[in-house]
């Protein structure tokens, strides 16, 4: 197996909003269009029969006068974000998720995760947590990165 490098990973994403900033050599910055809260709890069983999705909440940012993008100011808490990119037309291929490193820095705590590459589900979500003093996150941040590995 093998990374997609920079154009023909490119190739793959839809609905980019800076790709000169986005694109690397072999990974791909994702930026955060929606955040969602958990309001509901879902359920999980052994033969999937009772399988139950949780519940989200649209979190609106708040917008200041004369300004294009608003915030979300994240108190602590579980969260779920949906990207503004889409993967497209692949084949063979396994895609990795993980957070950018300034989402790191930030004190945002997400795991790396499998995208399923089914190709009726193309959105990308990435479920994550907020520290004690919470996260301000403006939308169209750089959120994510994703990694496509073809064989």
């Amino acid at each position: 197996m093998f990374f997609l490098k920079s154009d023909e990973l490119r190739d793959h994403i839809d609905t980019i909003i800076h790709q000169e900033t986005q694109q690397h050599a072999t990974h791909f910055d994702l930026t955060v269009d929606k955040i969602y809260t958990f309001t509901k709890a879902g359920a999980l069983d052994f033969g999937g029969s009772e399988y139950k999705k949780a519940e989200t909440s649209l979190v609106e940012p708040k917008k200041d006068q004369g300004d294009d993008y608003g915030w979300w100011n994240l108190p602590a808490g579980h969260y779920q974000a949906k990207m503004n990119e889409q993967i497209k037309e692949v084949e063979d291929t396994v895609a990795l998720l993980g957070l950018h490193e300034h989402a790191q820095s930030a004190g945002i705590i997400g795991n790396a995760t499998y995208v399923s590459l089914d190709e009726t589900a193309n959105e990308i979500t990435f479920n994550f947590t907020t520290p004690e003093p919470g996260c301000n996150i403006k939308e169209n941040a750089r959120f994510a990165v994703l990694y496509l590995l073809a064989s």
